[in-house]
């Protein structure tokens, strides 16, 4: 400073800043000898706390600011930023000056600068321009996953009662991106992958993220959490809010069914670890980014939608937002926000399950007192309770059925063990607990053959039908079932059922579950229930189930039908199916799981003419995900053919961090000492602090290859020496012995 500043007095001041390591926030994406069409990119990426990288900040989530990007790129190029473009100024040197400011407040992370060669497909929601930018050769596969944005954005609105609150919306794809997607106000950054073909639709949704990211734009930009501790106030809402637009636009199942997916991803992390939702015991901001924070605070959420009712769950959101916009916050602000707009205190829920860890774990059984003429449910909570994990205090539903005819009782459990009592008329042909799937749980439910049978056939909720498929595993090979589950795989009008049914009856090996399978491979209108049906048929090595196979290898229009078609050739027709791996290996298709699948049969094929075609492959130009794919699978084949080694060691030059993170695997796996000084040199020319890792650990594991090789071959030097003296002492006693 040019003079010592009065108290409260204000300046301007310009700061010079320069990272050179480590490489993090401002990422680059330039072509080079292996991909010499790579369009050029710049996209930045700042959360959790990576904007420190590319312009000094107080780089805390707790930190809102109004903020202003000048860039300047070559003519030829678009730079989007976060609010409005207040002027674009052509420079007359060949180089364009794009100034965007953001004029409402906003926290450092969500700052962002894309910079490439793009072009629009353009919307409107009421008088706010949506635009989602592609890479330039793209834009027919753009409203594939963009044409519901305005859409998403009245509903949205609508339901939380606070309009979407920036002058603009934009998304843009980029290349080399790590994440799904990042919510930068007002302008997300999506991965390329967000982008796929017709054929790649029937399988691959982007509906899911796009809206995902969609509710940041409230949750996490207009409301952001206070601490990476709160972190479930932005990724927990944005996690539920996609699924209610699942719910709005394609119904109740669809969305019920996507709610119980994230449920298993939950439930798959809590096999490792569980923790409070709410926690500020973190090593590194990352490692709140987990399935606690996104999916099981999202069921979280669907859940106090069941305690409140629709009417106030939305009036509690509505004055939540309201309240906090523009602001940071904890989760303290949504509970008092519900409790001054419901008037219900819900200590006792947030404390379960925000505060403390785990969830339920319920075992349900009934019986029918014929002469008090009542059904008898008694429930148990058998999780493990200690000081992390409590007696969780839920509402829940239970249905009474008979046959297509059910009643829907709602009790509540909070005890390690408690029995409820419900009048009737007769004996209800099934129970089944919580119907709707309301409650985040694991379930254990004691019920016989014949119950799960009348529910698969009868049973109006999706849930209730996917628990009975699964439950009548143990008695698949039974007549009557396996007949049930064929009929349901033919008949059940929603999809999940379809292919849950599909999976089961890989576990029978009869005539009508085969032809079932083969019959659903053709022709079901849902290429996941036909991947199944691929699948299930491994099981049955029959010639109409190879000829079934082939056929959709051939012709069915979905890569991951044709994938999976080809994993089940592999086990029931090893000896013939080698040509049919080997011509699917120059076909493109979705994230190259029709390639994957060759590579996976070819490999345990040990197949030669494999290991050559792919290397040859190596030196075309290709996909960086084909070209990974392609290592992976030399990896496993352990050519020792020295061309082909080359080929790999090639690789480790290779422009994308992912591609050489492969070529260090692949040299790794097939164990080549000889490749410890070209990893040397390279590993002191890389810039990624991610492969520089990579690269010591594959030294580590090569040098000690190394010194493992060497005794051998100093052992082996040894047993020879030793061996030329025993031949050499054997012929002296030959000798003796012939003279004497």
């Amino acid at each position: 400073l040019d003079r010592e500043l009065a108290f409260g007095e204000m300046t301007t001041i310009a700061v010079r800043y320069e990272v050179r390591q480590p490489r993090h926030g401002a990422h680059f994406v330039i072509p080079d000898k292996h991909e010499p069409d790579q369009p050029k990119m710049v996209w930045t990426q700042s959360e959790p706390e990576y904007a420190r990288y590319w312009y000094p900040c107080f780089d805390s989530p707790n930190d809102r600011l109004t903020s202003e990007i000048v860039a300047t790129a070559p003519s030829g190029l678009f730079v989007l930023s976060n609010g409005s473009l207040a002027k674009s100024t052509d420079n007359g040197d060949g180089t364009k000056t794009w100034h965007w400011t953001q004029q409402q407040t906003h926290v450092p992370y969500l700052m962002s600068v894309v910079v490439g060669d793009f072009e629009a497909y353009e919307q409107k929601w009421g008088e706010v321009p949506v635009t989602s930018y592609v890479p330039r050769g793209r834009l027919a596969d753009a409203p594939r996953s963009f044409e519901k944005t305005p859409g998403m954005m009245q509903f949205f609105s609508q339901k939380i009662g606070v309009a979407y609150p920036w002058p603009k919306y934009a998304q843009i794809c980029v290349d080399e991106y790590n994440w799904g997607g990042m919510e930068h106000t007002s302008a997300t950054t999506l991965n390329l992958s967000t982008l796929h073909d017709a054929r790649a639709h029937l399988d691959v949704s982007s509906v899911n993220l796009v809206a995902h990211e969609l509710a940041h734009q409230w949750f996490g930009d207009l409301l952001t959490c206070k601490d990476w501790g709160e972190l479930w106030l932005n990724e927990s809402f944005a996690t539920y809010f996609a699924n209610l637009w699942t719910e709005h636009d394609e119904g109740w199942n669809e969305a019920t069914w996507d709610g119980q997916g994230d449920t298993d991803s939950y439930l798959g992390e809590s096999k490792r670890y569980v923790r409070p939702i709410v926690s500020y015991q973190y090593n590194e901001p990352s490692n709140m980014f987990d399935r606690h924070s996104y999916p099981k605070g999202g069921r979280v959420l669907h859940m106090l939608r069941f305690v409140l009712g629709d009417e106030r769950f939305w009036r509690a959101i509505n004055h939540y937002v309201t309240v906090n916009q523009h602001r940071t916050v904890e989760t303290a602000d949504l509970r008092i926000a519900i409790e001054e707009s419901t008037g219900e205190t819900l200590n006792w829920f947030f404390d379960q399950w925000i505060y403390h860890a785990g969830h339920p774990q319920f075992n349900v059984t009934w019986r029918w007192d014929e002469a008090a003429r009542q059904v008898t449910v008694t429930v148990k909570q058998t999780q493990k309770v200690d000081e992390t994990t409590p007696l969780f205090r839920t509402p829940v539903e239970i249905e009474l059925a008979w046959g297509t005819e059910s009643q829907v009782k709602r009790i509540e459990v909070s005890k390690a063990e408690e029995t409820f009592h419900f009048p009737a008329d007769r004996r209800p042909s099934r129970v089944c607990f919580d119907p709707n799937n309301w409650i985040l749980k694991e379930l254990t439910a004691e019920q016989s053959k014949e119950e799960l049978l009348d529910q698969l056939t009868n049973d109006e909720h999706v849930m209730c039908r996917v628990r009975a498929v699964a439950a009548l595993k143990p008695f698949a090979k039974d007549d009557d079932v396996a007949a049930a589950l064929a009929t349901t795989l033919k008949q059940d009008p929603f999809w999940g059922v379809r292919q849950e049914a599909a999976k089961t009856l890989r576990e029978e090996t009869g005539d009508v579950p085969r032809r079932a399978l083969i019959e659903a491979l053709a022709v079901d209108t849902k290429a996941q229930v036909r991947r199944a049906a691929a699948a299930s048929l491994a099981r049955y090595p029959h010639d109409d189930s190879r000829a079934a196979l082939r056929t959709a290898i051939g012709g069915d229009r979905s890569y991951f039908v044709v994938a999976e078609a080809l994993r089940s050739l592999l086990k029931i027709d090893r000896d013939r199916c080698e040509p049919t791996f080997l011509d699917q290996l120059p076909l493109d298709s979705e994230r190259e799981v029709v390639l994957k699948a060759a590579c996976d049969g070819l490999v345990e094929l040990k197949s030669t003419t494999a290991a050559e075609q792919l290397a040859a492959m190596l030196a075309g130009s290709i996909s960086p995900q084909r070209r990974v794919t392609i290592l992976a699978a030399l990896a496993r084949l352990k050519p020792d053919d020295g061309t082909i080694i080359e080929r790999l060691h090639e690789q480790i030059g290779n422009g994308r961090r992912d591609v050489r993170r492969a070529a260090i695997d692949a040299i790794v796996e097939i164990g080549d000492p000889a490749a410890l000084d070209t990893l040397r040199q390279r590993r002191d020319r890389e810039e990624s602090l991610y492969v520089i890792r990579e690269f010591d650990e594959a030294i580590e594991k090569l040098e000690a290859k190394r010194t493992e090789f060497d005794s051998l071959r100093k052992e082996t030097e040894s047993l020879r020496k030793k061996n030329r003296e025993l031949e050499e002492r054997l012929k002296k006693l030959e000798a003796a012995l012939s003279t004497s």
